[in-house]
């Protein structure tokens, strides 16, 4: 009898935990290596009056950016910092595959581990994020993430061009810098803009903003052009370092401005 009073509690206990077990389930935290990103609506484009509008004189190649829309997104995790050359590394060493060209015989040139990876194509960025458990962000996901919660802001600091502080050191060198090395955005993510540029899981069109899903878009089924974000190193400033500012590019090619980081 006493055997069967402390089994009828030892259930009632398990019984009573469970539904904070499910709590605590539902609200793990992403990663150490990654940063949780909130559910919720976020204007995705242009959503800014500029000097240039008024005066109408946007190349038109800069038009891809409009409408803004607002955009539901759900909560998703992106990396805290962009794939390094030691990343790349392992997998390369677990998978094969051929290595970036830049790299001295086929290694990583000394004190660069830590360096943004580049010379990476969209095949390969795919491959390396499956490898790890991830995948490339959609292009919503990318802009939602680097506006660090600023929403209808410019930049990643606000909508001043030359604004005080690290982010300005992000352009005008001649190559990627060591990740991690300037202030992160208001999500804590770092090099979002400024030090590669990064492939999105989208394929590119530009005029997707006039037919996009106001929920959870993952850009357009084909084309030929996958989608690029974050103004790289060599960008120069002004609005190609913008949280909205556009890019594309062959998902074969390799640039030594290019790079990426994994969402899940």
């Amino acid at each position: 009898m006493k055997q069967s009073v402390v089994v009828f509690t030892i259930l009632l206990c398990v019984c009573a935990a469970l539904p904070a077990l499910a709590q605590t389930q539902k609200t793990t935290l992403a990663p150490d290596s990654m940063v949780q990103i909130p559910a919720g609506d976020f204007w995705m484009g242009r959503a800014n009056a500029m000097p240039e509008d008024a005066e109408d004189r946007w190349p038109r190649g800069w038009l891809d950016d409009r409408p803004a829309n607002q955009i539901y997104v759900d909560a998703f995790s992106i990396d805290k910092y962009e794939v390094t050359n030691a990343d790349y590394s392992k997998f390369l060493e677990a998978k094969g595959g051929k290595p970036p060209w830049h790299w001295p015989e086929g290694r990583i040139a000394e004190g660069q581990e830590q360096q943004a990876v580049s010379n990476v194509n969209w095949f390969e960025a795919t491959d390396f994020c499956k490898w790890v458990g991830k995948r490339l962000p959609t292009e919503a996901e990318w802009e939602k993430a680097a506006r660090g919660g600023m929403d209808r802001k410019v930049f990643a600091w606000g909508d001043e061009s030359t604004p005080e502080g690290p982010f300005p050191a992000v352009i005008n060198q001649n190559k990627a810098a060591l990740v991690g090395t300037l202030k992160p955005n208001g999500y804590g993510l770092y090099d979002m803009i400024g030090n590669v540029m990064e492939w999105t899981n989208d394929w590119f069109d530009a005029q997707y903003y006039n037919f996009i899903p106001k929920k959870n878009p993952h850009g357009p089924e084909t084309g030929l052009y996958k989608s690029v974000r974050g103004g790289g190193w060599a960008e120069g400033r002004g609005m190609k370092l913008a949280n909205f500012y556009r890019n594309y590019t062959d998902p074969e090619l390799r640039f030594d401005t290019l790079g990426f980081r994994c969402a899940k």
